[in-house]
């Protein structure tokens, strides 16, 4: 079991999430945790009346098991955040061989394939869209933190969303 270390920020007070955000460290993003000090990709902002935060996934999760000072909604949300993760990196793993093979992409936008719960995603070239072929599994994926992911991770692409 994970062990609570009381760090910078007190684990007596009331804390909401308001936002979620992966910056990869490889590129010189991410931050430092405002609770822990650590280098952080995975980045909870935190609010409470004391402040805004930026905390690490690890310290939001050490503020959960200490005793759920959370809403339940943001326990939730952090749960299929954290689940969400490895599916962006695998859909831009693929962006990233896509761009490699067509370095003149300005431009990625997604299509929602409706009913399936997959995407498709399309890039521009001087004004002209090529479909990938492949499908992504969307379900239950945080639209905006995936894209605030992926702007982090391709910041010169502009990203739109087709519904």
């Amino acid at each position: 079991m994970k062990q609570v270390i009381q760090r910078h920020l007190p684990l007596d007070v009331n804390y909401s999430i308001i936002d979620k955000a992966y910056v990869p460290l490889l590129e010189g993003g991410g931050g430092c945790c405002d609770n822990c000090g650590r280098l952080i990709a995975n980045i909870a902002t935190v609010k409470s009346d004391n402040g805004k935060y930026s905390i690490g996934f690890d310290c939001l999760e050490t503020i959960l098991i200490n005793n759920n000072l959370l809403s339940s909604g943001d326990i939730e949300a952090y749960e299929a955040t954290k689940k969400s993760i490895p599916k962006i990196l695998r859909i831009s793993k693929q962006i990233k061989e896509v761009v490699a093979n067509n370095p003149s992409i300005t431009g990625i936008h997604f299509e929602d394939e409706g009913q399936w719960g997959v995407i498709s995603f399309h890039w521009e070239i001087l004004g002209s869209w090529s479909r990938a072929n492949d499908y992504f599994k969307f379900k239950d994926i945080d639209y905006k933190f995936f894209i605030t992911t992926l702007k982090a991770i391709f910041p010169k692409l502009n990203f739109q969303r087709k519904v």
